[in-house]
């Protein structure tokens, strides 16, 4: 009875280990002052009262986001892919780097991916 619960003991262990390993990515994209830097992936909105902001992300992975009020995506030094919703209907613009787009209205981001 003790050897059985040492062995189911062991596998647990043994097993949530593998999936932790197997679950962790190796690059995860994430969030970061923009600074005065201009290789970051930027995504400019319209933050109310006419005022812009952005936001900017680092490093390789996909990001869900919610970004309303978007008018410019650069990518900087970075191959993007940006989803938006404009009107209720859904597009993806895909950037090489240094490259950008502008809306020429007000859009949603609500994913950005750097390759």
């Amino acid at each position: 009875m003790r050897t059985s619960l040492k062995r189911l003991a062991v596998t647990t262990v043994v097993t949530a280990g593998m999936m932790t390993a197997v679950a962790a990515p190796a690059f995860a994209i994430s969030e970061v002052g923009c600074g005065g830097r201009d290789d970051f992936l930027r995504v400019r909105y319209e933050s109310g009262g006419g005022w812009g902001s952005a936001r900017c992300f680092a490093n390789s992975g996909v990001q869900g986001v919610n970004i309303g009020g978007a008018y410019q995506v650069d990518s900087g030094n970075n191959k993007v892919t940006v989803n938006y919703e404009d009107g209720g209907r859904y597009y993806s613009d895909t950037l090489d780097p240094w490259h950008g787009v502008g809306y020429g209205r007000k859009v949603r981001v609500y994913e950005v991916r750097i390759w």
